[in-house]
């Protein structure tokens, strides 16, 4: 690591200046007409001191220097992953026999990383296989996101300012970006300085490394909250069961192949009273049924999710069910057109289920 290093030698140079006063303090010792010079150099030696020791503390302090994961297939072996400029290595789990792939952009803890399969192959939904497309990759800032308008979303510095004030509880501590895509909320979580590092986690390869090129960009970020980049499965997170302080997932759970699997993987690495963040996409009849009650239009809304099948448009009601059945609790949301952003919480042990 870099940063102890350099917070020495800044340390040493420091003590030059002092070293120089307390040599000149000697010399003036004993002068009959030094009294009053010898007060005001203590005085500047220890105004210099203080200085230097608020200086090399800074810089021997850093934000967050690792962040652990463990193995997605048995959840039990740990890996810790330094941050630094290149933090990614190989991560191995003895229990299971396996190798995961680290790459110069990742870490990789899919379930599939580092094997060949000679045969098998699972098939994927064609929401998630769309955003493993490079295109999508390039073009989801460049003028895809941005349509997001069209239907309500607010933007994304609004969109990040709401998610702030439900993510407030867990400010302080370490924030899953997932399905994080490019990067763009990553970027806005890690230059807040309010969290002491956030993990980019995303199942596309594309949208990783798309991030990545972005993060290289963003001169902010050489300065702001620790990030790593980890692709992984929303619905098999490899995280330790309570031990991550928040997750945020911006437009994303319309792509997830089994959202009530990744909710219930979400409670479980939840800590106590952490909280989790979301927005989607609304049926296309949410905002009449916010007009005339989104019971009279389920109908219509659930006949049009079943010639959907890319995308989950989304009820509130469905994903006030998501947030219940994982036992997660205190939900609210703020709703507009098609757009809806909703937050719940892990519960204490002795707190109840939402009702």
């Amino acid at each position: 690591m870099q940063g102890p290093v350099a917070a020495i030698g800044i340390g040493q140079r420091l003590q030059h200046p002092a070293a120089k006063l307390i040599g000149g303090l000697g010399q003036l010792h004993g002068h009959p007409t030094s009294a009053r010079c010898v007060a005001r150099r203590q005085r500047q030696l220890q105004a210099r001191v203080a200085s230097a020791e608020a200086v090399q503390q800074q810089v021997q302090t850093p934000g967050v220097t690792q962040f652990k994961f463990v193995c997605p297939i048995c959840l039990n072996s740990e890996f810790v992953v330094h941050s630094s400029p290149n933090p990614y290595q190989q991560c191995s789990c003895q229990r299971c026999a396996r190798t995961f792939d680290a790459k110069s952009k990742y870490l990789d803890l899919t379930l599939t990383s580092g094997v060949q399969q000679q045969v098998y192959q699972q098939k994927m939904w064609q929401g998630t296989e769309l955003f493993r497309q490079p295109l999508i990759s390039f073009v989801y800032e460049r003028g895809w996101r941005q349509n997001f308008a069209n239907v309500g979303f607010p933007g994304p510095e609004k969109e990040f300012d709401m998610a702030m004030s439900y993510l407030a509880p867990a400010q302080g501590g370490i924030l899953i970006d997932a399905s994080c895509g490019t990067g763009l909320f990553t970027r806005l979580f890690a230059r807040s300085c309010k969290f002491s590092g956030v993990v980019a986690l995303d199942f596309s390869e594309s949208m990783l490394q798309q991030a990545q090129q972005f993060f290289a960009e963003d001169p902010a970020l050489l300065i702001s909250t620790p990030i790593v980049a980890v692709r992984a499965d929303v619905g098999r997170l490899p995280f330790a069961t309570g031990s991550v302080d928040a997750i945020h997932a911006g437009a994303a759970i319309h792509c997830w192949p089994n959202p009530q699997a990744a909710m219930a993987e979400i409670s479980r690495v939840l800590k106590p009273g952490g909280v989790f963040v979301a927005s989607t996409f609304l049926t296309p009849f949410a905002p009449l049924g916010e007009l005339i009650g989104d019971k009279i239009v389920r109908p219509l809304s659930q006949a049009q999710a079943r010639s959907s099948s890319t995308y989950k448009l989304w009820e509130e009601a469905e994903l006030f069910d998501l947030c219940a059945s994982a036992g997660l609790m205190g939900w609210s949301r703020d709703r507009r057109h098609r757009f809806i952003m909703f937050a719940a919480t892990k519960p204490m042990a002795s707190s109840v289920p939402i009702t």
